[in-house]
């Protein structure tokens, strides 16, 4: 009976330790929510991108909320999307010189990626902790970085309606701007390159 006792009670305590770990966080302890909280008030106006997102999708410029794919591959698609981003940012600052690194911070994911410039182009690190010192900080969203890398439209339209956000150094602002606006020529060099060959 003893034993039976310390079994139970040595259940019932490994349970009341294990839970807490194991609960979800209630609306006022959302820890993606902190991060957005936190995020806006290092980031002035960052959460503006959610609003833009949302007047994009009513618009037609970004698909609709549902009617883009949600499944256990959406985050190799992004870092998919990410990869293509940084090849072209690469093919870029080789035609045009090296450019700033820049880090970006995804709104609905709250993902970190890191793009250095590098002498031949620029390395991505999906899943960075943060911004490095000195980078310039992009706030954008999932479905514009799809629409980057397929081509939908350039970096200068996604800024123009609010789709991306800016902050750092103004001089490196400009070169952050001019290296992705310059990425979505060398995404039309290439394809002309690639029906070129074709024909």
């Amino acid at each position: 009976m003893k034993r039976a006792f310390t079994y139970w009670a040595a259940v019932i305590l490994a349970a009341a330790l294990i839970r807490p770990a194991t609960v979800e966080a209630c609306g006022y302890h959302d820890p993606s929510l902190i991060a957005r909280g936190v995020l806006n008030w290092t980031y002035p106006k960052a959460l503006y991108v959610g609003t833009a997102v949302w007047q994009a999708e009513a618009s037609g410029l970004l698909p609709r909320h549902g009617q883009t794919p949600r499944d256990l591959f959406a985050y190799q698609r992004l870092v998919r999307h990410l990869a293509t981003l940084g090849e072209r940012l690469s093919r870029s600052s080789t035609a045009h010189g090296q450019g700033s690194s820049f880090s970006m911070v995804l709104l609905d994911s709250m993902l970190w990626t890191r793009f250095a410039a590098v002498p031949d182009g620029y390395t991505v690190e999906v899943h960075a902790k943060g911004p490095s010192v000195g980078d310039v900080v992009l706030v954008t969203h999932g479905k514009v970085i799809q629409a980057l890398a397929e081509g939908s439209f350039d970096a200068a339209v996604a800024e123009k309606h609010g789709l991306v956000r800016f902050y750092g150094a103004a001089a490196s602002q400009d070169e952050v701007r001019n290296i992705l606006v310059s990425a979505a020529g060398a995404q039309d060099v290439q394809a002309t390159a690639l029906t070129d060959k074709e024909n």
